[in-house]
């Protein structure tokens, strides 16, 4: 039993550090404060490398690359009131660092001195890097790509790579201006897998989560959407007056449960959401370094292009258990299980202090039923706590990010704000 746990703990290791990666946007300004980043007009110029097109270790033969290229960018388009003017270029190393680069918003996967310098020493896991260059006012003049040429890429899900339009996709959203994502289901998450993650093609990060959609319509307006786009602007304090530090807090569809938007509130307790469609929606609030349970603030309404006002105070509760991984087939990760509607899953949850008889499991959302009799505690050694529960989605279960939630018997809650994604492609592990 001991040579088991052991083999389990190290296998567990190795799953957690080599099918997750973070892909990062350092940026540079003429400021030491970070405005918010947009560029000034909405025709964008961006040119790809031909070592993307030329014969490379780094991408799989075969991979349609320009295919790939055309529908990351037109996915950006078809939400916001944006435009990408495309060349293709020989050129293949991106601006040094800097206040101000050379003018041309490059993406290329070329292996030259400037390009793996972006990297640093984080070139083992790391899919991709984006540079940004902007002035005072977060005007962005120039932003740059970086494909890890250290990494394999591909476009047919080939188990091991990286999927090169998810990727893709990943990065054009921090050219636009866009941070990571506070949602674990969101593209812009800074979380990505390779393809082999649960058994399963990588490619949820190809298409928007509703995150993604309100956070680039905040910045740049919503594309023939009747119903876009409203703000929340608000602010939660102790209930002592003191502001919350350290929080997220994250918005869900009253009527579905389905995730809308997140962000980190601010060190003075305040928080903005903007390009929301109009709608009412549930306000969560959660510990983002885990120490303190989560809450339902409850509901609010959004009007478009209207600003609501939200206001509240609260005492959080410390928890003695933290959350720290979801998974799927006997994987453990930081990615959110894709999910199939009207289909039943076997998800695992792992972190520290998990004993499944304290808790009850459920998901915010109607759409979802979790069965209380198939709940199995597992063991991945004496590191971690994992167990694994039964979930089901009902047919006509709406695509999009929800949220697992566990909670104790003296109140103690913790949220999984879009840990769980249905997706229209074909997840086929599913309990028959």
């Amino acid at each position: 039993m001991a040579r088991q746990a052991k083999f389990l703990s190290v296998l567990f290791a190795l799953l957690i550090f080599s099918i997750t990666s973070a892909a990062n946007v350092p940026q540079f300004s003429e400021t030491a404060i970070t405005p918010e980043l947009r560029w000034k007009k909405v025709t964008i110029p961006v040119a790809f490398s031909n070592s993307l097109l030329r014969s490379n270790p780094a991408i799989r033969p075969d991979s349609d690359i320009q295919g790939a290229v055309r529908r990351s960018l037109e996915t950006w388009e078809e939400i916001a009131n944006i435009e990408f003017q495309v060349t293709w270029t020989d050129k293949l190393s991106v601006s040094p660092a800097g206040n101000s680069g050379d003018g041309t918003s490059l993406i290329t996967i070329a292996q030259t001195p400037e390009n793996l310098l972006i990297f640093g020493g984080d070139s083992d896991e790391i899919s991709a890097r984006t540079r940004v260059f902007f002035n005072r006012r977060g005007e962005i003049s120039e932003a740059d790509i970086v494909l890890n040429p250290y990494q394999q890429f591909s476009t047919d899900g080939a188990f091991g790579t990286f999927d090169f339009e998810s990727t893709l996709t990943h990065e054009i959203g921090h050219l636009l201006g866009l941070e990571h994502s506070t949602v674990v289901g969101a593209t812009m998450n800074e979380h990505q897998g390779k393809n082999g993650t649960f058994n399963l093609s990588s490619i949820s990060p190809r298409s928007l989560s509703e995150d993604d959609i309100t956070q680039i319509r905040a910045i740049y307006g919503a594309r023939d959407a009747e119903d876009c786009c409203g703000t929340v602007d608000g602010k939660i304090s102790l209930s002592n007056g003191k502001p919350l530090k350290g929080f997220n807090v994250w918005l869900e569809e009253s009527e579905t449960g389905r995730v809308f938007a997140g962000t980190k509130i601010n060190t003075d307790g305040s928080f903005l959401l903007r390009g929301l469609q109009a709608n009412k929606y549930r306000v969560y609030a959660q510990d983002g370094a885990g120490g303190f349970g989560g809450q339902d603030l409850g509901e609010i309404e959004i009007s478009k292009g209207k600003i609501t006002s939200f206001i509240k105070k609260i005492t959080p509760s410390a928890k003695d258990f933290d959350v720290q991984f979801t998974g799927f087939n006997g994987q453990l990760s930081k990615l959110a299980v894709p999910v199939n509607g009207g289909k039943s899953y076997q998800i695992f949850v792992g972190g520290k202090n998990l004993n499944p008889e304290d808790f009850q499991i459920g998901v915010t959302s109607p759409f979802f039923r979790v069965s209380s009799g198939k709940i199995n505690k597992l063991d991945y050694g004496r590191n971690i706590s994992v167990f694994s529960f039964e979930v089901t989605s009902l047919p006509e279960t709406p695509t999009g990010e929800y949220t697992i939630y566990l909670q104790k018997s003296d109140g103690e809650i913790e949220f999984l704000p879009g840990s769980l994604a249905v997706e229209n492609f074909l997840n086929p592990w599913n309990i028959l």
